[in-house]
């Protein structure tokens, strides 16, 4: 299935356009996209949180955001 086009999705989001008024298909992508988005940040929000538990890899991302912010 293809991704829904930008300006679509612009239109939906800032309510211009009631989501009634998609074709059936432009629903299902969007619930699809919905569905993957919230799949893909369940797991690296689990992974992120996994990462930050080691401590010694802990450090070294505090340690990466302190050079960071000196540049």
């Amino acid at each position: 299935m293809q991704p829904i086009d930008d300006d679509m999705l612009d239109s939906f989001v800032s309510q211009r356009y009631h989501w009634k008024t998609l074709t059936p298909a432009n629903q299902m992508k969007i619930a699809v996209e919905l569905k993957k988005l919230r799949y893909i940040n369940e797991k690296m929000y689990f992974f992120i949180a996994e990462t930050l538990d080691d401590k010694a890899v802990c450090r070294e991302y505090r340690r990466l955001l302190s050079e960071k912010d000196k540049n």
